[in-house]
């Protein structure tokens, strides 16, 4: 194993390569420190890009992009007080109360270092955690991966910062998507409205660029105003050595912590940094200083929303499962190179998988450097206005719809899908279930299919040792709340 790891390093020592990596982490920085351009976002509109890019280099550098753009979020955050990314929102709370009493180079410097911690402890458990995973995954059979799918769906309904009626209706709305076109277990031809281009389906690429990006160009629009945005000028990066030494014991934890958060199905980077912020909170000596400038609140968010980097490519990789929208582009990347996530990528692609584990390690070692070194440069790119950045974003919109097949129907679908996107960004309906619904409907149709032929359309035999497990907890967010409630009424009474 350790010399397979080793091996994984071997493509990096290429300069091309290495650029790549670095290249994309500066890209994913970027794009994660102006605001309403997220990792998801960042790494939509490269991925039409890299289709034409061997898979290791295709997959890298979305990789390089999401690694980047959950660091880089902080840069907005504690400028300016606006997270640029989601995972951001707690980083804010202290980092921003840090910049205006003077201390922005700082914030930047603990928040650049918490990132580097958390993204190596995620690059590692990424390495150590994987095959284990994957080996007990070859025991799955169809029934296994239908309880699985089903999960994926609910989990990310429950945990999509909505409601969970909400994230139900939209991942239901994606799982009827991905209804459309031929049935590839019995080759019938499904709500197509007698349009030949979606017999093949809706592709998801453009659909996930119209999801996420027009919105939030649409909300710049909205935004738009004359008075640029004013670049901070900041001071001293670097921590000193004793304020570094009491903050690793809480950085390591929270690593730790996102980790765990991102390897489950249907959260991210920023329910991690949420949960890492609360819980550096609780165990602080001070807690009463958190939220008025306190360090400890910007290295706890940050070591955890990307530790979650890592920890949300272990389902990929292992189940095949995409644990958020971003897991959710790169499996449509895995796919287009040939490449099928999940534990027979890990039997038959381990060289592969290895470069991916070792390119991982690299990228947040990049976050690292160059978040370090170029934090004065990346304030600068604040000032942007924000009138260009959004003609910007919408050309790359259209390109990289285009850029798919090189026809015009996915800019088409693009378009609806961007004002779909929209309209649920203005009624509070997470965007993500719709995703996860497009992208594992058909996984869900294949693999009911293929559990009815396997059982001779018994129902009970769905109901294996492992399946009934992952039954239970699909039911836990519905069974959960509706139990509390019970009891919180008997104790009333």
């Amino acid at each position: 194993m350790f010399d397979l790891i080793l091996a994984g390093f071997g493509p990096f020592l290429d300069w091309n390569m290495l650029l790549l990596v670095f290249g994309s982490v500066a890209a994913g920085i970027v794009a994660g420190a102006i605001p309403g351009i997220s990792a998801t976002m960042g790494v939509a509109l490269i991925a039409p890009l890299t289709f034409t890019m061997p898979p290791l280099a295709g997959i890298m550098s979305l990789v390089g992009v999401y690694c980047g753009a959950v660091s880089g979020g902080s840069i907005s955050a504690i400028l300016l007080g606006i997270p640029g990314t989601p995972g951001a929102v707690a980083t804010t709370l202290d980092g921003y109360a840090m910049a205006r009493r003077g201390e922005a180079g700082l914030a930047l410097g603990v928040a650049t270092i918490s990132s580097l911690i958390g993204g190596i402890i995620s690059a590692l458990a990424l390495m150590l955690l994987s095959y284990p995973i994957a080996d007990f995954a070859l025991a799955f059979g169809p029934q296994e991966y239908l309880a699985l799918a089903v999960f994926a769906l609910t989990a990310m309904a429950a945990l999509s910062g909505g409601s969970f009626l909400r994230g139900m209706l939209a991942g239901l709305i994606g799982l009827f998507l991905a209804g459309i076109g031929i049935d590839e277990t019995y080759g019938v031809s499904r709500f197509h409205f007698d349009q030949t281009y979606l017999m093949g389906g809706i592709s998801f690429i453009p659909a996930i660029i119209g999801l996420f990006a027009l919105p939030e160009t649409l909300q710049g629009i909205e935004r738009i105003g004359p008075v640029p945005r004013r670049a901070i000028q900041i001071s001293r990066i670097l921590p000193s050595a004793r304020l570094a030494r009491r903050l690793l014991p809480a950085q390591l934890r929270c690593g730790v912590i996102g980790v765990i958060v991102g390897a489950v199905p249907g959260t991210g980077s920023d329910i991690a940094a949420i949960i890492g912020y609360s819980q550096g909170r609780n165990l602080s000596r001070h807690p009463e200083r958190f939220g008025t400038g306190e360090p400890e609140g910007v290295a706890c968010p940050e070591a955890a929303n990307n530790g979650a980097t890592g920890g949300s490519l272990i389902p990929l990789l292992t189940l095949g499962i995409p644990g958020g929208a971003v897991a959710a582009i790169m499996l449509g990347t895995f796919m287009t190179h040939g490449l099928q996530p999940g534990p027979l990528l890990m039997q038959n692609n381990a060289e592969i998988v290895y470069q991916i584990f070792a390119g991982t390690m690299i990228a947040c070692i990049a976050v690292g450097i160059l978040g370090l070194l170029g934090a004065r440069l990346f304030a600068r790119v604040l000032a942007v206005p924000e009138a260009v950045l959004t003609v910007a974003v919408l050309v790359l919109c259209v390109l990289g719809a285009f850029s798919m097949r090189n026809d015009t129907t996915d800019v088409a679908i693009m378009v609806i899908a961007g004002l779909l996107g929209y309209a649920m960004v203005k009624l509070d309906i997470p965007r993500a279930p719709l995703v996860i619904g497009l992208i594992l409907g058909p996984m869900v149709e294949s693999e009911l299919s293929r559990t009815l032929i396997v059982t001779s359309d018994d129902r009970l035999n769905i109901f294996t040792p492992i399946s009934t497990v992952i039954w239970l907890l699909t039911a836990a967010p519905l069974i959960v709340p509706l139990v509390a409630r019970v009891f919180r009424r008997l104790r009333q009474a």
